[in-house]
């Protein structure tokens, strides 16, 4: 079996070598802005391909090998290219070839190829962004007649039922001296409780409906040294909920949930991780509350590529991110009284085609605070640059609720229905509602409006402002009656709002410590609840009662 490489060592999963990540190169310019505007996360496509010709691509995105599957005649070369902007590996589960790759060797722009000669099944993985069984996975089947291999996908759906408060409780470090093993030892409904102290470990979690809680959010600490992964990766395990605990210093993720039905994080707190601080992708049925991200190149806070996503985000805090919040094709999602403040960009759900289940939509976005979203002093990807400086932008998005928010301070835009290109496709903005907003102090709009046509839904009403683009943008867009008014005029265009001359990323890992946290009431005896789909949410919005919050003293 001969292999061809571009990049140098192979990885095999049981010894890897891991070195820091890259940073995202140089910024498209406007006119090229595509999919690098809002770019996040990448999908998991469950497809598969079959492929016929000589030479193969895979294209690696920042949570996925696209496409996952593909099969293939022998003497067919593979070729994988990293196209997103986060380092990978590939590590090798099943199959005899040394086809992997090491992180050092597979940073964003690098390829590395491998010709299959024998038939057989080969699988792999991504140990930052998956494991063996779920996130980001991929498989290549060397079949004598590729044609004839099923590529239908299961759809049936997981069993997610689950119990509150009667397992039992696995102690750290009373019990088992890491969280992993107390973690690897618990069955559903039990919980692993953490005493205070400082944890170095990157802990996986595959057990359905469990719950991991510390002691003291502020004092029970897991601290990746910029040397680990993630802090909590929770992949294809139903019902996990993490509470009251904070993790910080990770190469890429504070917590993450990926492949998953029933999620929840409480009382956590996410400071300097190299990617998201607090993250869901791909699942479903999910809640965080009370909860603080800062000090991330990406998000604070992300929930992405669900539909339905049937989420929740209350309560809870991002500030010193490169976006506050951000969600990429998520679909029925609640955002209330929460503050995003000082980050690049505050509250950023979009759309598009780089990962699945596009366009973005239903996203409600109530009740919160959101203003200094300008700062040029920290960490952020490509995205957080190119929108730097304006507090809710529905970017490509479908029937939004943008309404009752309290928004200032703002180098560019303080609340933006923006439509943008991606390639030859344009996301243009639909159906969205922005109305009863307290909106002020924008540089250049208070509230805008990026699109090729005003007949298209969306609508503006009962709003406290003073500029808008175009003038007169309620009585353009109402939301009742026929709008009148001219779009072209006092219209700044997408230019008027998105730059690629903002300052660069700085490194994520200079950015200060959190402030101590709020940390859950009776953490040690409190009942604990597993985040099955019929637990959530544990809290209970009235989304009507809702009221523009007042504006924090100082601010």
């Amino acid at each position: 079996m001969g292999t061809k490489r571009v990049g140098g060592s192979v990885a095999r999963a049981d010894g890897r070598r891991a070195v820091g990540r890259r940073r995202w190169g140089a910024l498209l310019p406007i006119a090229a802005v595509a999919a690098l505007l809002l770019a996040t996360s990448c999908t998991d496509t469950r497809g598969r391909v079959t492929a016929f010709g000589e030479v193969v691509e895979i294209v690696a995105l920042d949570n996925s090998f696209n496409p996952p599957v593909v099969v293939i005649a022998p003497g067919t070369t593979v070729r994988w290219i990293n196209k997103g902007r986060l380092s990978h590996n590939s590590l090798v589960v099943t199959g005899d070839a040394a086809f992997g790759v090491a992180e050092a060797d597979f940073a964003p722009g690098s390829s590395h190829e491998f010709t299959f000669t024998k038939v057989g099944e080969y699988s792999y993985f991504c140990s930052l962004h998956g494991t063996k069984d779920s996130g980001m996975t991929g498989k290549i089947i060397v079949s004598a007649t590729p044609g004839s291999v099923d590529t239908s996908v299961s759809t049936q759906p997981p069993d997610t039922r689950a119990s509150a408060g009667g397992g039992a409780v696995h102690r750290v470090p009373d019990d088992y001296k890491t969280i992993q093993a107390a973690v690897d030892a618990s069955k559903p409904d039990d919980m692993v409780l953490i005493a205070k102290g400082t944890y170095h470990e990157a802990v996986k979690v595959k057990t359905d409906n469990i719950v991991i809680r510390g002691e003291d959010r502020n004092e029970t600490v897991l601290d990746g040294e910029f040397k680990l992964d993630n802090g909590f990766l929770v992949s294809a395990a139903n019902g996990v909920a993490i509470e009251n605990m904070t993790a910080m210093n990770y190469k890429v993720n504070g917590f993450f949930w990926t492949g998953v039905q029933g999620y929840r994080g409480s009382y956590l707190t996410a400071v300097r991780n190299g990617d998201y601080g607090i993250y869901a992708f791909d699942s479903q049925h999910g809640q965080f509350d009370h909860s603080y991200g800062s000090g991330s190149p990406d998000a604070g806070f992300y929930i992405g590529q669900c539909n339905p996503c049937d989420a929740l985000i209350t309560d809870s805090f991002a500030e010193g991110n490169g976006l506050g919040y951000s969600g990429t094709n998520a679909t029925d999602l609640v955002i209330v009284r929460s503050t995003f403040r000082n980050n690049r960009a505050g509250i950023v759900p979009n759309s598009g085609s780089y990962e699945k289940l596009a366009p973005e939509g239903k996203t409600t976005i109530i009740g919160n605070t959101v203003y200094g979203n300008s700062r040029s002093d920290l960490p952020a990807i490509d995205a957080a640059l190119l929108v730097q400086g304006s507090g809710i932008i529905s970017a490509g998005g479908i029937d939004n609720i943008i309404e009752r928010n309290l928004v200032f301070d703002h180098d560019k835009g303080g609340i933006l229905l923006l439509g943008f290109p991606e390639g030859e496709t344009v996301w243009d903005v639909t159906g969205n509602r922005v109305k009863d907003n307290v909106v002020s102090d924008s540089r250049v709009a208070d509230l805008a409006m990026v699109t090729k046509d005003t007949n298209i839904g969306n609508c503006f009403a009962g709003n406290t402002f003073k500029t808008s683009s175009p003038l007169d943008l309620e009585k353009l867009a109402p939301c009742t009656g026929k709008g009148t008014g001219d779009i072209t005029a006092g219209n700044k265009g997408l230019a008027g709002f998105i730059t690629n001359q903002n300052p660069p990323s700085v490194d994520y890992r200079t950015m200060p410590d959190a402030p101590s946290q709020t940390t859950m009431p009776d953490a040690t005896s409190a009942r604990w609840l597993p985040a099955s789909p019929g637990n959530l949410p544990t809290i209970k919005v009235d989304l009507d009662a809702l009221e523009v919050p007042s504006r924090p003293a100082g601010a």
